[in-house]
């Protein structure tokens, strides 16, 4: 009798043999199956197969550099993706030529491959179409145990080009079916069933190579800036596949471990000069510092309202005007209290030659997201500004909620 769920390298022997997997994400996330194929092995009787007996969207699994490559945009911005999970969608596609409505098994079959194709443009692809993008985190499940990141690294275990077609499988009586359903299910398809966490386990035992194509983040511009704390070199860096760009300053030559600094974009703070926030101060503090040890980098990311771009920001500001502190404003508002992720700013760090650093902060999250990605943090360097009668409730409501570690005055 098989076990129910099939081992790693058997469930890559089903994949090399044209068969259909139903890969199963952990009880603590989604709980939840979907059935897989690589997406350059995909048929449209494989594709029959998912919208018969799944029921879910059917998409397909790129790297952010396929992305990128044909230009899919996301369908919604870094920070402005509420989903819980953090999934990545593109905007749908079809493929460009000798295809009907797009919508069929055949002409989704097309699409797919197309989605997968080192070869491919952007102009074998129209949009908006009947195909999903997934945008899977480099690294794969090491870095985000998903189905998206799943689907890329079986593909790429089985050989195959690393994009993967994946469709959510709906329970008999409408809700997401379970491992129990999802077991009859496959055993009445004859196909096997396959855990992210043994993927994981197995990844972390037999290590994949680095993800294939460009860097998450590509230097675009670079200049001298002097400026009121001295000459900086000031370079922009472009992140994919969302388009945003990031500046960063560099003072004198970079010797480890690099005094840091992650700041995010302040409109309002660093331009407008508002007392509501310490962001120009913690600005200013921070090139202080650097020029006064005569080495240092300041990120300048893109990430305007802790993330979720300035529009949302100052709507959160009204809400705070009428007495909702920073973090009810932004949950009032269906947005997390903060939606930065320090991927990219990590993949500058390392085009930097940086990997060990004394970090500018006083925020443990971006500490602990940082070390998540490989880096290295040797000290956290505080930074103390004066509050003022406009930010004093802000500052606090940070230190009480964010854990920021702020000495308040």
């Amino acid at each position: 009798m098989k076990r129910r769920f099939a081992t790693i390298p058997e469930a890559l022997e089903e994949i090399r043999r044209g068969r259909l997997l139903i890969v199963v994400d952990g009880t603590k996330r989604e709980n939840e199956g979907d059935f897989f194929i690589p997406a350059d092995r995909v048929t449209p009787r494989h594709l029959l197969t998912m919208i018969r007996h799944g029921g879910g969207i059917v998409c397909t699994a790129i790297t952010p550099a396929q992305a990128a490559r044909l230009d899919l945009p996301l369908m919604v911005e870094t920070g402005h993706n509420t989903e819980k999970t953090g999934v990545n969608f593109t905007v749908s596609v079809n493929a460009s030529e000798r295809t009907t409505s797009g919508v069929s098994a055949f002409d989704r079959a097309k699409t797919i491959r197309i989605l997968a194709d080192p070869a491919a443009k952007p102009s074998d692809l129209t949009r908006p179409g009947h195909v999903f993008g997934l945008v899977a985190r480099p690294g794969g499940v090491l870095v985000r145990e998903g189905h998206t990141e799943a689907a890329v690294d079986l593909a790429r275990l089985a050989g195959s080009e690393p994009a993967g077609v994946l469709c959510e499988i709906v329970g008999a009586g409408g809700r997401m079916a379970r491992r129990e359903e999802l077991g009859r299910l496959a055993q009445a398809l004859g196909i096997r069933m396959v855990t992210i966490d043994d993927l994981v386990a197995h990844l972390q035992r037999h290590p994949l190579p680095p993800w294939p194509g460009p860097a998450l983040v590509t230097k675009v511009a670079t200049t001298t800036l002097p400026t009121v704390f001295g000459p900086f070199q000031l370079s922009v860096y472009r992140s994919h596949p969302d388009g945003r760009e990031h500046t960063v300053l560099v003072k004198g030559k970079l010797r480890a471990p690099v005094i840091t600094r992650l700041h995010s974009q302040c409109l309002t703070g660093d331009t407008l000069l508002s007392l509501r926030c310490d962001c120009r101060q913690q600005l200013h503090q921070s090139m202080k510092t650097i020029r006064a040890a005569g080495s240092g980098v300041i990120l300048y990311l893109n990430q305007e309202g802790r993330g979720i771009g300035l529009t949302n920001k100052i709507r959160a500001y009204g809400l705070q005007d009428q007495g909702h502190d920073t973090v009810e404003a932004n949950h009032r508002l269906g947005l997390p209290a903060d939606a930065r992720d320090y991927e990219v700013a990590a993949h500058i760090l390392r085009d930097l030659g940086v990997d060990r650093i004394n970090l500018l902060t006083n925020n443990p999250d971006k500490e602990k997201q940082l070390a998540n990605f490989g880096l290295t943090i040797c000290a956290r360097l505080p930074i103390e500004v004066p509050s003022n009668a406009a930010n004093a409730g802000y500052l606090a409501t940070k230190k009480r909620r964010m854990g920021h570690q702020l000495i308040l005055s």
